[in-house]
């Protein structure tokens, strides 16, 4: 059986490929189009106060 003039396996590996090939996009319209997450997630705001790290006690 042939798709688009291809063998089976062969047309498999094409569309393997363009699949690889498009993960870039597809992570691109999926992670920052639908769910909304920014591209930079640096660009975040920080906040001024000052962080406890040592399990929330702040000593000063």
């Amino acid at each position: 059986m042939t798709m688009y003039g291809m063998p089976t396996t062969m047309f498999l590996v094409f569309v393997a490929t363009i699949l690889a090939g498009s993960l870039g996009a597809i992570h691109y319209t999926v992670v920052h189009v639908l769910l909304g997450k920014p591209v930079n997630e640096n660009v975040r705001k920080t906040t001024t106060e000052p962080r406890a790290t040592d399990g929330g006690h702040n000593d000063g």
